[in-house]
């Protein structure tokens, strides 16, 4: 008869040790790297590890058999968007996908996935995502989310001259034995970045002295405090949702955060910065939304056509953003002018987004992939 320290599930699993078996490391072969950033000569950038799909479906497959579990996809798109590549603003739209991965007797997880409508195999790359982020909820391939960014030098195809060497605790055996990364043992071990803007993971210079197990002599008030401050960042990042619409809000996880729920960032700093990064944009919509008041229906249509703007409801980047409100600005503004016959400039009346929203500026030019 089952106990709770071994669950089944209705259809016999052991599902506590199934769960196990998914969360073990893929085999180092099955193991790729990609580029997320580079320096501005394109000869070191950042990469981070990842597994094809068939490595999840294989996984899959032998846990519960090709009949034990199952995939759905939900695949929406959207229209008229304005993207900023190579320099030059041009009209795109979305792909966004939703996974849901079902294991029969165990129970089900969804993810989402998106890429822009004009990438090639944006809608294989969308696929791929939603995929695999809905396999991290349950486990498989979760622990690639663990990796820190690695500066490495590139070829002069912007690819790793040499592959890294994998962590040992990211292999299948020494998993088995009981090794895991410092992010989840606490243990203050952290591997640290080698290169420019990597993000150093130290071990301990911030944490109390202690038996050198992540905990203080006195117990684990610390954790329980990190613990709390962390869950409150969390919950202050998805309040942003609503406030910068649910495109954006993806979007700036995703480019800063690489994930797609804030509880999967372990690392404070990046929480807090993702946070900085919303709360920026929601400025950028509050004076969005001054500017737009200001001007009649078909004043802002006309604006908007003028700036090659998507609708306001579906701005899904900071450039664009940006760009509209920057352009409504001293367009409006020269419009007040004119009406008012002001001698100063639309532009000394209009303070640019960058000079009065620095943070914004900031998460624009340094967060994001050069790529």
């Amino acid at each position: 008869m089952p106990n709770e320290d071994n669950p089944t599930s209705p259809s016999g699993l052991d599902v506590t040790k199934l769960l196990a078996e998914l969360e073990i490391p893929f085999p180092p072969d099955q193991v790729r790297w990609r580029v997320t950033n580079t320096t501005n000569d394109k000869k070191r950038g950042q990469v981070v590890p990842y597994a094809d799909p068939r490595a999840y479906t294989d996984r899959l497959n032998a846990l519960f058999t090709p009949q034990g579990w199952t995939r759905e996809y939900k695949v929406e798109t959207m229209s008229n968007i304005t993207r900023f590549k190579k320099g030059e603003s041009i009209a795109s739209g979305k792909v966004l996908v939703t996974c849901t991965v079902t294991i029969l007797g165990i129970g089900s997880h969804s993810g989402t996935g998106e890429e822009w409508a004009d990438d090639e195999n944006c809608m294989t790359s969308a696929d791929a995502q939603a995929f695999k982020r809905a396999c991290s909820c349950l486990g498989l391939g979760r622990y690639l989310y663990d990796f820190p960014a690695i500066w490495v030098d590139l070829d002069q195809n912007r690819q790793p001259v040499r592959a890294p060497a994998l962590s040992a605790w990211a292999l299948p055996e020494n998993w088995r034995k009981g090794m895991r990364p410092s992010a989840r043992t606490g243990n203050g071990s952290g591997a640290s970045s080698n290169g420019p803007n990597g993000r150093s993971q130290t071990n301990g210079s911030n944490s109390p002295k202690g038996s050198g197990n992540g905990h203080s002599p006195a117990g684990n008030t610390s954790g329980s405090a990190s613990k709390a401050n962390g869950d409150d960042l969390d919950a202050r990042i998805l309040c942003m949702e609503k406030r910068v619409g649910t495109v954006l809000y993806r979007n700036i996880l995703r480019e800063y955060g690489r994930v797609n729920q804030p509880k999967l960032i372990r690392d404070a700093a990046v929480k807090r910065k993702v946070l900085q990064i919303l709360e920026s944009a929601t400025r950028g919509f509050d004076r969005l939304d001054d500017v737009t008041k200001r001007l009649d229906p078909s004043t802002l249509t006309s604006l908007l056509a003028k700036l090659q703007a998507p609708p306001l409801a579906e701005i899904a980047d900071l450039n664009t953003l940006q760009h509209v409100v920057l352009g409504l600005e001293e367009l409006a503004g020269q419009i007040n002018t004119t009406q008012h016959n002001h001698c100063l400039s639309a532009s000394s009346n209009n303070p640019t987004f960058i000079a009065q929203d620095s943070h914004l500026s900031k998460g624009v030019s340094d967060g994001r992939s050069t790529s």
